[in-house]
């Protein structure tokens, strides 16, 4: 082949896409769909209960679209991170979806079903090999932190994608992949250059966000050729730009020229963009760099208790100028009240909204003076009814604290609903994000082929 075109119906599955722009975008002839459908963005509950972040509607709206679509041009279909996570129930559910509605829609086909969720008796005896180095400031991997992560899972490269694809699949279902394997697995496979394949496949896998306007639920396509590849929008009235391209590299990037990922690292230092028509940008120079030992990002979550929130908003001047060493005389008297619980038992967390609450200690803007906050009081503890217990007493004890120029006794807190508390549930944290060493890419990606 001497160009290969995919599509990206949307940045997120189960969000919506526009029907006129992905209608146009099949116009253009695209060899293959694809789909990221997962985060870590939504946070560490989806890993850790394994549910899904969209109702199951939801999802089978979107792929029933992109099912009829590629079934009625007999082109593959590879939906990736399948739905949130990448785990096993997660990845069960979309298999669940997709065979209803093929059954539904009078479709038949061979669909690969790819597990991404290891197992944790294979992930202790690989522990004994060594070599698995934690990504971030956790700690290091040991039998007792995989025992307690209910849910780990190891995010794929476009080999077992490329697998599943030569073994015949019509529809790929795959759990954890790295976003830009989904798309680049179908060129790789044919042949195209493995760093060109993987930018191209970064871009798609946003779909709309690297357009002019950027929407995640816009469209994208993307041509490879010999030397470079094309990316334009399939919204007629959205174009892509040099500048609105190059800009996606800023995108969830520590280095805007380096994309580290399995087996080797997608090097952009050299790529150029070039505007080739009002609505379609060429990019070239993009390469693959391969490390010696091929690699895969391990993620997992741990339980660690109940939580419950209280949100009020504050408008006193007055409180507002000494928010942080009341809410820390707030923590003093939690602890003090609950003592009875044992050390460890609930831990209190304040958001001032207003006042540093994204940034928290990093925030590089000292001395605002708002004149108002919002003050999420956030409790995680052993068991619900403590989270919410000590969530309340917290708020009370704040209500109707004493502090130097109080003018009003109470009401210096608005609080926007009732009940005030609203017990959250289970929450987790990520406790698993460390590399492990394979020697075949597939290795821990067990695929079974089904006809459907």
């Amino acid at each position: 082949m001497e160009q290969v075109t995919g599509l990206a119906p949307s940045g997120s599955l189960g969000s919506g896409f526009n029907l006129a722009a992905f209608q146009n975008a099949l116009d253009a002839g695209p060899d293959f769909i694809g789909q990221d459908a997962g985060s870590t963005d939504m946070g560490p509950y989806y890993l850790g209960t394994a549910a899904p972040f969209l109702p199951r509607a939801s999802y089978k709206h979107d792929l029933g679209l992109m099912l009829d679509a590629a079934r009625e041009r007999e082109i593959p279909l590879l939906v990736g991170s399948c739905l949130t996570s990448g785990t096993r129930p997660q990845l069960d559910l979309t298999v669940d979806i997709v065979s209803e509605l093929a059954q539904e829609r009078g479709h038949s086909f061979t669909m690969a079903v790819i597990d991404a969720e290891l197992d944790k008796e294979f992930l202790k005896r690989r522990l004994g090999d060594g070599g698995i180095d934690s990504l971030g400031p956790g700690e290091d991997l040991t039998p007792d932190l995989v025992d307690r992560c209910p849910h780990i899972v190891a995010q794929m490269g476009m080999e077992p994608l490329i697998h599943a694809l030569d073994a015949g699949a019509d529809v790929v279902i795959a759990g954890r992949a790295c976003d830009d394997a989904v798309f680049a697995a179908f060129p790789v496979m044919k042949g195209f250059d493995r760093g060109l394949s993987l930018h191209m496949g970064k871009i798609l896998e946003c779909a709309g966000l690297s357009a002019i306007p950027c929407d995640l639920a816009e469209p994208l396509l993307g041509r490879i050729e010999s030397d470079g590849f094309l990316v334009w929008p399939g919204d007629p009235n959205h174009r892509c730009t040099s500048l609105s391209v190059a800009g996606h590299s800023l995108y969830e990037r520590g280095d805007p020229g380096i994309q580290p990922g399995p087996g080797g690292t997608s090097d952009l230092d050299h790529a150029t963009y070039r505007d080739v028509d009002r609505r379609t940008v060429r990019v070239t120079g993009s390469r693959f760099i391969p490390e010696p030992v091929y690699r895969v990002k391990l993620e997992g979550a741990e339980f660690v208790g109940y939580r419950s929130i209280v949100i009020v908003g504050v408008r006193d001047p007055v409180l507002i100028g000494q928010i942080d060493d009341l809410l820390q005389e707030m923590r003093d008297h939690a602890d003090a009240r609950f003592s009875e619980c044992g050390p460890g038992a609930f831990r209190i967390d304040f958001h001032v909204y207003g006042k540093n609450a994204v940034m928290r200690h990093l925030e590089p803007v000292a001395g605002a003076d708002p004149h108002e906050i919002g003050i999420l009081i956030n409790v995680v503890a052993n068991d619900q009814d403590l989270a919410s217990a000590v969530a309340m007493y917290v708020r009370g004890t704040l209500q109707h604290a004493s502090y130097p120029g109080i003018i009003a006794t109470a009401g210096n807190l608005a609080y926007p609903f009732s009940p005030f508390s609203v017990p959250v549930g289970p929450a987790y944290r990520f406790a698993v994000y460390h590399l492990l060493p394979l020697e075949d890419p597939c290795e821990c990606f067990p695929m079974q082929l089904v006809q459907v």
